[in-house]
């Protein structure tokens, strides 16, 4: 039954983006989704009724019972693959190579002592095969090396997986089980580390393989003006359809829905009967409610979404970063007459801040897609923000087509984050030049910021060919080798090495093919100079706005 209501009431809404095109002169409209408006001076009540974009992905990504991580729904084969995966074991032996040097430049600054562990911390270890090639490497290399530093060096390595998911800290557990007392999984959030790991307590390597683009971000409007707009998702079933489901939800489910649609539509949209909106609470108790139910996938898709966008002030702690960036984002927006809708990830603060704080001495490994400063508000063939899974196989595979074809970009909806709610994954471009600021704050100096190619330079290891497996298809061999080819010349995947003071000056980078991490201010123009301190001068505000507003 729901099956055949989700084929019948899940059209899409009209897209704003011919509007909002001309009304507000966006680099990249057609990343609006459905916006629709509150009448004025009821803004600030939208943060009262409505989850804020981040809010709503991080439900749909890791709320424990319907996320697609937290639910274990996600395939680390057919929904998107990584490069630890497909160029297992080589991705991880290059990596336990450049650990080997960083644990003897601390070894020889007396950082680390024989007899202190050498922790690696993974977060987000995914399936764990990561932590498994690396420590297979290990007890290769401390049997065949003929270096005696490799013994010493596998007999300190402790390795700990930290996952948000308890299904995934359970598959790392089960596939790394063999490694004994060297190898433990942990359930942990990656952006409050030090919850869970005490400040100072370790010496080692923080590791991340595409972990800070998991991470939920605030969506948002930099108009040209330097003024800011932070969108909340406002979702909701035609009204045919919520009669009929709510026939299989419980009654205080249904009731808690009815009671904030008519809150919602009191306060904002008098007169709209045609949908059931959702408030917050009324969102998460129905996915709750229809969890157990066979037919989740329909009714998961039969939901409408629309966005509104309010003052980014009422946000305080998204205020608060605008302002302390505020001549970053400022240098960028003056480059061009249009603004652009954006994503700000102040889980990238937080995990970088704490990974520097939880080491007593030691390094932080990043590596994930991304760019600087320019990066992040130009834009390219690929958008920013991307969904991976079930509902968008079929338009990332043929974006990621016309990518290695060097031709346009088909017009797809990749960046569609409200297609298949729950059943997909969400990711976003990282801005290594915030994690870069982000660090110095927790002591922390970067050491290299790169293509991710880098991780070859110094180390033994080449991308032959796949390993040995008489069970590996033809297509697993070509898929191989596709990514290997990307990984020396595909420039969006990056390389981030930062270390912490207390480490020791024994160890450097073995690459200098670095790139730049700051905003490049000397290339703006007169004009481009004053429209650029217009832009700061409003941007710091924000939070002043914020606080006066509440």
């Amino acid at each position: 039954m729901l099956l055949v209501l989700a084929m019948l009431c899940c059209l899409p809404w009209p897209h704003a983006h011919a509007d909002a095109a001309g009304d507000r002169r966006l680099v990249n409209p057609r990343e609006l989704h459905d916006e629709i408006h509150v009448a004025p001076g009821t803004e600030t009540a939208v943060k009262d009724y409505f989850p804020s974009f981040l809010e709503y992905q991080d439900l749909v990504m890791f709320h424990p019972k319907f996320g697609y991580y937290a639910s274990g729904r996600v395939s680390f084969t057919t929904d998107y693959q990584t490069f630890p995966n497909v160029l297992a074991p080589y991705f991880g032996q290059m990596i336990a190579q450049q650990m080997f040097r960083m644990w003897r430049g601390m070894r020889q600054a007396g950082t680390l002592g024989p007899r202190e562990a050498f922790t690696v911390a993974e977060f987000g270890a995914g399936n764990g095969s990561l932590a498994e090639s690396i420590l297979d490497y290990l007890d290769q290399q401390a049997k065949d090396s003929p270096d005696p530093s490799w013994r010493e060096f596998a007999a300190q390595v402790f390795y700990i997986c930290y996952d948000r998911s308890p299904a995934l800290s359970k598959k790392q557990r089960e596939r790394n089980s063999r490694f004994g007392k060297r190898f433990e999984a942990r359930e942990a959030d990656a952006t409050d580390p030090t919850a869970t790991i005490p400040p100072d307590t370790q010496k080692g390597v923080v590791l991340s393989n595409e972990l800070p683009d998991a991470f939920s971000v605030h969506k948002i409007i930099l108009s040209a003006d330097g003024s800011a707009e932070v969108a909340f998702v406002a979702a909701s079933l035609f009204q045919k359809t919520w009669e009929r489901l709510k026939k299989d939800v419980p009654a205080p489910v249904a009731e808690t829905v009815e009671q904030g649609d008519r809150a919602i539509k009191s306060r904002f949209f008098p007169g709209k009967q045609d949908h059931t909106y959702l408030t917050r609470a009324a969102f998460v108790a129905l996915l709750e409610a229809l969890v157990p139910s066979k037919d989740y996938v329909s009714a998961a898709q039969s939901l409408e979404f629309s966005e509104l966008y309010v003052p980014a002030h009422v946000i305080p702690e998204l205020a608060e970063h605008l302002r302390r960036y505020a001549r970053f984002y400022a240098t960028e927006l003056a480059k061009d007459e249009r603004g652009v809708v954006t994503y700000i990830n102040l889980g990238l603060e937080k995990y970088i801040q704490g990974a520097g704080r939880i080491l007593q001495a030691g390094f932080v490994i990043t590596l994930d897609y991304g760019s600087n400063w320019e990066g992040m508000i130009a834009q390219d063939a690929h958008p920013h923000f991307r969904t991976y899974g079930p509902a968008h196989q079929e338009e990332n595979r043929q974006s990621d087509l016309a990518v290695d074809d060097t031709t346009s970009a088909p017009d797809l909806d990749t960046s569609d984050p409200y297609r298949g709610p729950t059943l997909n994954d969400m990711t976003t471009d990282v801005n290594f030049s915030l994690a870069a600021a982000e660090g110095r704050l927790a002591g922390l100096t970067t050491a290299y910021f790169g293509p991710q190619a880098g991780l070859q330079t110094g180390t033994s290891i080449t991308l032959p060919e796949p390993p040995a497996d008489p069970q590996q298809s033809d297509a697993h061999t070509s898929e191989f080798y596709t990514w290997a080819r990307n990984f020396h010349t595909d420039g969006n995947y990056k390389l981030m090495v930062q270390q912490k003071a207390s480490t020791g000056a024994f160890y450097t980078y073995p690459n200098e093919n670095s790139e730049r991490l700051a905003s490049d201010q000397t290339s703006l123009t007169e004009p481009q100079r004053q429209k650029a301190a217009q832009i700061e001068k409003k941007l710091s505000t924000l939070a002043t706005a914020g606080r006066k507003s509440q």
